[in-house]
């Protein structure tokens, strides 16, 4: 998870609903194991992370840029555009970068702090496990055939021209790719695509960087579409979280990615007091 402090609090609530509800405890499937590893973006102190050592123990911190040139390393030249988004002020880099060169681990969550898990998340708890080969991904249920506006499928359909030397498929339709809930193995990632991407977003004219294209194209979501064009390409093919996976405020699902305008909503407040209540005291505290 990449933390800032103003969703230090949101952060750790939902670090604390995926271990109570994946790690275990209400699981119903024997839970799985979880290493969490927390990326701070700059802006926490000592005692913001001392809070959430204390709530969280036994986290791996990792600061940006890593302090022990970490990235660097692995880096090693291979990707310029990456290093230079890496040493630029934007932050997001560290969920691209981090979760896919510093894990210890053989599978990794890539988990947004303004999110929350409302019950076990069997499909999740089954990926861990090793039950799931596919990496697997968020995306918003909008319908695409009338929200998707006619100048993104066209740059789509140029992007994906240019991956077509890659040899595979181009296999992920969604176009509403979120980044806020990934699962997967570094392995099955190719970082060189992300840097192809980032060369190609370059040339863009300005027209394609602003508006409802930025969601995808803008300065401010290169991390998300790196992610996108990875798990497009992936090997095995990505496969998407479903309908328990949801963006926004509605009630109902297994897990929710608020996002900052429903985050902010009263009715989206209420509900997270609630969960703080639901959950065992050990958990909650």
């Amino acid at each position: 998870m990449l933390l800032c402090r103003r969703d230090l609090r949101v952060g750790v609530l939902a670090l604390k609903t995926l271990l109570h509800f994946a790690g275990g405890a209400g699981s119903g499937e024997g839970g799985a194991r979880w290493a969490v590893a927390l990326s701070d973006d700059g802006t926490l102190s000592a005692k913001d992370r001392a809070w959430v050592d204390g709530h969280v123990p036994g986290a791996v911190w990792w600061s940006w840029p890593a302090a022990d040139d970490a990235v660097e390393r692995a880096i090693n030249g291979r990707w310029p555009r990456l290093q230079a988004l890496y040493h630029s002020r934007y932050a997001p880099v560290c969920k691209l970068l981090h979760a896919t060169l510093l894990p210890r681990c053989r599978r990794v969550l890539v988990l947004d702090p303004d999110t929350a898990f409302f019950a076990p998340p069997q499909r999740l708890i089954r990926w861990a496990r090793g039950q799931e080969p596919r990496p697997l991904y968020l995306h918003d249920h909008q319908d695409e055939a009338t929200q998707v506006p006619p100048e993104a499928r066209e740059a789509f359909a140029r992007l994906e021209a240019s991956f077509a030397d890659v040899g595979r498929p181009w296999s992920l339709g969604h176009r509403f790719f979120n980044s806020g809930l990934l699962a997967f193995e570094p392995g099955q990632l190719d970082l060189d695509l992300a840097e192809r991407y980032l060369a190609w977003q370059a040339t863009l004219p300005s027209e394609c960087k602003r508006g409802k294209l930025a969601i995808w194209f803008g300065d401010w979501t290169p991390e998300q579409t790196c992610y996108h064009v990875m798990f497009a390409l992936a090997n095995p093919p990505a496969s998407a979280l479903g309908e328990d996976y949801h963006l926004g405020g509605q009630s109902g699902h297994v897990f929710n990615h608020f996002l900052r305008h429903y985050l902010i909503q009263e009715t989206t407040l209420q509900r997270l007091r609630r969960l703080v209540d639901e959950l065992p005291s050990r958990a909650a505290r």
